[in-house]
């Protein structure tokens, strides 16, 4: 008998074979204990960190689903202490106990009599985990790495819990830009998954879905540094909307409970009341449920942001932001503008080791530095004209929709950024959207350019500006570079190098053979894993420990505004977020 379709399936997948594996325990109680209701299956996949522990899948709550029928409980009772395990939710392969029977089997057996009337307990078997040979299949076991364990479960999923709607939740580290450790995975065949790899899997679970008519509403990636407008553009078409941080995600800081229960919630108001879901809405109501719980992690010292953006939305950013290549590959060619291009970029909030800037507030940054310029009465500058314009038009595509309120329940705006917000001072600049804009060009040793280049991002050739702005900004030798006049005669006495210095030099100049960054410092992990970003100290996912370079107030009150607001308890949040 073909499985049942449901109006909700909600995915979570857990890549937690990192040191973040005890501290994803917690997310899956959560889970646990949001419930159940008739119309969603929750199907979860958690990848231990422990060697010799399999993966686990969940059907969360299917025996108390069985049990009920067609009731819903959502949140179980609000009186009721008691802790639920996941054991029951388990699917098993299979696994046999110690007398040879199937384990599943004698789950069977065990709630015969307990079960609503029509049903019975034939759960799916979940695909093969890393190590056993797929069923029928003989040989070595398969080591599965991020990018095949996702398209497994993916595919496992839209089997076997079909529905008409479906959201996925990802949970572990990121930086998925430039190919570095996105799901790190310590013991599988491949150690992490690229944004190319990433936008193919979702492609595939995508056409899977479209196929009987089911739409892929939400991809929210509960990861570090994943908001970024590479990601939207190698996501389009798949998911229709996107949930993500430009900078840390903490785990915990989503509140799984919650957010279940609001669809629980509104599955119920449309079963009673037949009124369909505003599937927009609620998720708004979800990004507010993260905002708000990922507050109090300011208590323990940690800024966070947020980002709910629109993927059906990417193609209208299209010709703004090769506009702003454009003018600002221009403006590198005049040696203010290129002065006012990086002294945005050190001015613009940044994330994990100034890998990322945030691109609105560059924007802002930079025409606002070009409009002082013409307010001081600087000589007009064609080029100056032609980069603020591009900066404004680029702003006005990353603007955020306004928030509903009760004087206007529906602004009626339809923007790439739906909800965009921050709580605490590191992130107070953050608009949303981030894009990849290092200081200096990573090595030739390094992936990140050469991943970089097949992005779908490229359309906007920001590629382009990259490669030049790295030439252009790249300071001269020492031995090239103008010293003061009065200086001059003497310093070029000093420096006439002899025979052996110049040998010295090339070999010197030979050791470093490949051009880029002198240094690790500029690419997307220093060190690289398993030293780096999963070092086993990094257990919340925090951004980097390098020195800041960043002159950011703690407070984020005006100063002038500060004295009379000395008593005021406000918190360091966006002004959206603290009404």
């Amino acid at each position: 008998m073909p499985p049942q379709t449901k109006e909700w399936t909600l995915i979570f997948y857990f890549a937690s074979d990192n040191p973040l594996a005890p501290s994803t325990v917690s997310q899956l109680k959560a889970i646990k204990q949001a419930g159940f209701h008739p119309e969603a299956n929750v199907v979860v996949q958690f990848d231990p960190h422990t060697e010799g522990t399999p993966t686990h899948v969940f059907d969360v709550n299917l025996v108390e689903k069985l049990k009920a029928g067609d009731k819903a409980n959502v949140g179980f009772a609000s009186n009721d202490p008691f802790v639920r395990k996941l054991m029951d939710d388990k699917l098993w392969r299979g696994q046999k106990d110690r007398h040879g029977k199937l384990i599943k089997e004698r789950i069977g057996e065990t709630l015969k009599g307990t079960l609503a009337p029509g049903r019975s307990y034939a759960p799916p078997e979940p695909p093969p985990d890393r190590n056993e040979p797929a069923p029928g299949e003989g040989g070595e076991p398969e080591e599965l790495g991020p990018r095949k364990s996702l398209e497994k479960f993916l595919k496992f999923c839209s089997d076997y819990y079909p529905a008409r709607h479906y959201a996925l939740f990802v949970i572990g580290h990121g930086l998925v830009v430039g190919n570095d450790v996105f799901l790190y995975d310590e013991h599988g065949d491949e150690h992490s998954l690229s944004l190319i790899e990433l936008g193919g899997v979702l492609s595939t679970f995508k056409r899977d879905l479209a196929k009987r008519g089911a739409e892929f509403e939400l991809i929210g990636f509960h990861s570090c540094s994943v908001s970024s407008l590479e990601v939207a553009y190698e996501l389009q078409g798949t998911a229709n909307y996107m949930l993500a941080s430009q900078g840390p995600a903490f785990v915990g800081s989503w509140p799984y409970r919650q957010i279940l229960i609001r669809v629980f919630n509104d599955l119920e108001n449309l079963r009673k009341t037949g009124k369909k879901i505003d599937v927009k809405e609620m998720l708004g109501k979800i990004f507010s449920y993260c905002v708000h719980n990922s507050a109090d992690f300011m208590l323990a010292g940690y800024s966070f942001d947020l980002c709910l953006c629109n993927l059906k939305k990417v193609p209208e950013l299209q010709e703004s932001l090769r506009e702003l290549s454009g003018a600002l590959v221009e403006g590198l060619s005049n040696a203010l503008v290129r002065d006012f291009i990086l002294l945005a970029h050190w001015k613009a909030q940044s994330f994990w080791q100034e890998s990322y800037t945030d691109l609105y507030d560059f924007c802002l940054c930079l025409s606002n530095r070009c409009e002082e310029y013409e307010l001081e009465g600087g000589p007009p500058l064609g080029v100056m004209k032609t980069v603020r314009e591009a900066c404004v038009e680029v702003m006005k595509r990353l603007v955020k929709e306004r928030p509903p309120s009760p004087d206007n329940p529906r602004p009626g705006d339809d923007n790439f950024i739906i909800r965009a917000e921050f709580a605490g001072p590191a992130y107070q600049y953050a608009h949303g959207q981030s894009i990849f804009f290092p200081w200096a060009e990573p090595t030739s040793d390094s992936p990140v350019m050469a991943s970089y280049r097949r992005y779908k991002f490229n359309e906007t050739t920001w590629h382009t500006f990259l490669e030049r702005y790295f030439v252009e900004t790249l300071r001269q030798t020492r031995q090239n570079e103008r010293e003061p006049e009065a200086l001059r005669p003497r310093v070029a006495d000093v420096r006439q190098p002899g025979a052996d210095d110049e040998l010295l030099e090339d070999m010197a100049s030979l050791v470093y053979h490949r051009e880029g960054a002198s240094s690790t410092g500029n690419t997307l992990s220093d060190p690289p894993p398993p030293r780096g970003k999963v070092n086993p100290r990094d257990l919340t996912g925090e951004d980097c420990s390098c020195t800041p370079i960043k002159n950011y107030p703690r407070d984020l009150r005006p100063r002038e505004d500060r004295a009379r607001q000395a008593d005021a308890k406000t918190a360091p949040v966006s002004e959206t977020f603290s009404s």
